[in-house]
């Protein structure tokens, strides 16, 4: 008698736990949220500018085309540096030598090329430089490549204000349904892009780049953020 009763008492127990536990499921409170994104641009002017310089020479033997080539190079790095160039922002890419061959494959000569990497912190004296540089003796070159330096600095204020944007998305969307917003629950970062946007030929440049100097339009660089934010709303 008494092995049954304990028998009853622990199926009720049993019986009690269930339907409190489904009691608490069901009346468990749903929580809310609200997703939203947002991108923000952020338009710079550019504030370094990169080049590539080098200088290609022919001879009748590989020491002779590699020392003139080094005697014009020498000449090249000096212009770059008459620019105000820092030694710092003044690296070699690459020296090489080459035997020049003919259409039956004997070799005529030989050529030696040597090319640095500038970067140039004041970007307004682009052109002069790509002028200057050419007159010493440069005959490979590309560039400039511009960019913003702290890159970080910018992309932040892209970020900050993709946030602002997101936060004003998300409290209008929640206001407009009759409810109130609360504070974020997740942030998802998006990919960060830098962009060069060109610009036309400016014709009101400085009386400079009309006397021989090359006309350089830095334009601007447009740095992009772009964030996922999900807002708790009650």
């Amino acid at each position: 008698m008494m092995k049954r009763s304990t028998l009853v008492l622990a199926v009720i127990a049993l019986l009690v736990l269930g339907l409190t536990t489904a009691c608490g499921s069901r009346f468990r409170p749903v929580k809310r949220t609200i997703s939203v994104s947002a991108d923000a641009t952020i338009k710079a002017k550019p504030d370094l500018a990169n080049f590539s310089f080098g200088v290609s020479k022919d001879g009748s033997s590989a020491s002779l085309a590699l020392a003139a080539n080094s005697s014009a190079m020498r000449r090249v790095i000096a212009a770059i540096k008459r620019e105000g160039v820092a030694a710092r922002d003044i690296q070699t890419q690459q020296v090489s030598v080459n035997p020049i061959t003919n259409s039956s494959g004997s070799v005529t000569g030989y050529n030696a090329s040597n090319s640095v990497s500038v970067d140039l912190h004041e970007v307004l004296k682009a052109g002069r430089l790509i002028t200057q540089v050419t007159a010493a003796g440069a005959n490979l070159e590309s560039g400039p490549t511009f960019s913003v330096e702290n890159t970080d600095l910018t992309y932040e204020k892209a970020l900050n204000e993709a946030l602002d944007k997101a936060q004003a998305k998300a409290a209008s969307m929640a206001k407009h349904v009759g409810l109130s917003l609360g504070k974020p629950a997740t942030i998802k970062e998006g990919t960060q892009s830098v962009v060069p946007i060109f610009a036309a030929l400016d014709r009101t440049a400085p009386k400079a780049q009309a006397q021989g100097v090359a006309p350089v339009q830095r334009g601007r660089i447009q740095v992009s953020a772009s964030v996922v934010v999900v807002y708790s709303v009650g």
